[in-house]
């Protein structure tokens, strides 16, 4: 067990003095364990479990870093990914996401009309018709207010395929009076793309 504590403490990215006072215990009595010189107690496992969970990333984090590289503002503080990824796999990331945080979602409008020229169109309805998002790609696409003739194309080609079923946008996790609320209160723009959100 001394070798997965150390493993344990290496995956979650504690120092020992870090992973010590977490587990309550002190940095030489950890060392001591980790080495085996010591047995592991059923309080020291179910802190470590405890600890897990708390420790885990957020998974929204690498999407946050992501928009900070292409320089979103509103994230302009968090540290930027590197390498900085493409906008049009950012985006479609994004949108397959199926519980992603309302700040993130609220940027994607912004990274469409800041990289309208970048984006690879035909990719993103094809992949988004391969993932069922072509609803939400369309939305997105729409409520950025860009009207290239590209980017237009692509809306009236999403339009052709546009999905009857009710989606959230990237929040499936939706709680049923919420989504009441969502279909009562949307825009009219998220009804015609049947998403529910208050992104406009």
């Amino acid at each position: 067990m001394a070798v997965n504590l150390q493993r344990w403490r290496q995956r979650n990215g504690l120092t020992q003095v870090n992973a010590a006072a977490l587990l309550g215990v002190s940095q030489p009595y950890l060392s001591l364990l980790e080495k085996g010189a010591r047995p592991l107690t059923a309080t020291v496992r179910s802190r470590m479990k405890a600890v897990r969970q708390a420790v885990r990333p957020d998974p929204d984090d690498g999407f946050r870093r992501q928009l900070s590289a292409l320089g979103y503002p509103e994230f302009a503080h968090v540290t930027p990914a590197r390498p900085q990824s493409s906008p049009d796999s950012l985006l479609l990331s994004v949108l397959a996401g199926s519980n992603v945080s309302a700040r993130v979602v609220e940027a994607l409008p912004w990274l469409v009309r800041r990289y309208a020229d970048q984006l690879d169109l035909d990719w993103l309805v094809r992949q988004a018709k391969l993932q069922n998002l072509q609803n939400r790609l369309g939305f997105v696409l729409q409520t950025a207010g860009v009207e290239t003739p590209k980017l237009m194309a692509a809306v009236s080609e999403l339009e052709r395929a546009r999905l009857l079923q009710e989606a959230t946008l990237c929040w499936d996790l939706m709680p049923a009076a919420t989504r009441e609320w969502m279909r009562a209160n949307r825009t009219p723009s998220a009804e015609h793309w049947n998403v529910l959100t208050r992104l406009n």
